[in-house]
């Protein structure tokens, strides 16, 4: 019994040190939680420029709105060209997730982009998933994946 009590201990304590890079990672997301808050801005501004910033050259973006993936950044900008023709379209974050792994980081959770279509407005329930890469001290977007949440959870 004392023998299992101090393989127990012993285990326990490798697996807090293991953790614990993980957990001081945890602590360091304020950048990458202010980075989505960044994406929000940006989209809800109708700025081209600022959008486009945001994103590396080699990014990947499968949206909501795309059949397929957009994979460079002309497909890229010509995609935000048309999400921002409407001046009133607005982006609600409901839940976040932010994590970072060094120079990588990847941010999923659940929004609502919402925009105005003949008169009536249009809520699209969405997830989403941004992964980026630290660099010259920017979080910069090179996977971004969006779509529609399901109408009914499937068992």
């Amino acid at each position: 019994m004392k023998l299992l009590r101090a393989c127990t201990l012993i285990w326990m304590c490798l697996v807090a040190v293991w953790i614990q890079p993980v957990i001081a990672a945890e602590s360091k997301t304020p950048e990458v939680a202010s980075a989505l808050v960044n994406w929000k801005a940006a989209v809800e501004s109708g700025s081209l420029d600022k959008i486009m910033a945001l994103y590396d050259k080699d990014v990947i973006m499968f949206s909501v709105f795309a059949v397929k993936p957009l994979e460079t950044p002309q497909e890229l900008k010509s995609y935000y060209e048309k999400v921002v023709q409407n001046p009133d379209i607005k982006v609600a974050v409901t839940e976040s997730h932010p994590r970072q792994f060094g120079d990588v980081a990847v941010n999923s959770g659940l929004y609502t982009l919402s925009y105005s279509q003949d008169g009536e407005t249009v809520s699209i329930p969405s997830r989403f998933s941004f992964t980026y890469v630290l660099k010259n001290g920017k979080w910069v977007i090179v996977d971004h994946h969006s779509s529609k949440i399901p109408l009914a959870d499937v068992d």
